[in-house]
């Protein structure tokens, strides 16, 4: 008997966080960031989880300068921070103790905005889709994270 890929990883664990695909092809999904709502990226090849500079206060991040730079497909090395101990949530799932990278993602939200999209706070990196297992389900616009 054929299940539904819902249905198999639900009776695994897994719990779905609704995503929504842009005019621009990117998938975004509401995160809550220490206790706070915020609309991310879903990126697959983003190594870290990361949080635009301007939004530090509204996340109430406390970062320091990060050793290393970071470097996206869209440009050279910019400049980081990090910041650690954070707490992230997405439906029931849940991380604590999250270490997060904070960059300019001026560039990013340039890009969206040419699609008529709105903003985002963030991208949710490799770093949180390992530690969850995560499942992307494209066809049904779905993340599924392991309990």
């Amino acid at each position: 008997m054929i299940r539904s890929l819902s249905s198999f990883l639900r009776q695994k664990g897994y719990v779905r966080i609704p995503l929504t695909k842009t005019q621009s092809g990117h998938y975004i999904c509401t995160v809550i960031l220490n206790g706070v709502s915020g609309t991310f990226i879903v990126d697959t090849g983003a190594s870290h989880t990361c949080v635009a500079l301007e939004n530090e206060a509204h996340f109430t991040l406390t970062s320091t300068d990060a050793e290393q730079q970071a470097a996206s497909a869209s440009s050279a090395d910019m400049h980081t921070r990090q910041s650690n101990g954070n707490h992230l949530q997405l439906g029931t799932w849940e991380q604590h103790k999250l270490e997060l990278i904070l960059f300019d993602m001026t560039a990013v939200n340039a890009a969206l905005a040419q699609f008529d999209e709105a903003p985002v706070a963030g991208i949710l990196g490799a770093d949180v889709l390992h530690a969850a297992k995560a499942v992307l389900d494209y066809r049904r616009s779905g993340l599924y994270l392991k309990k």
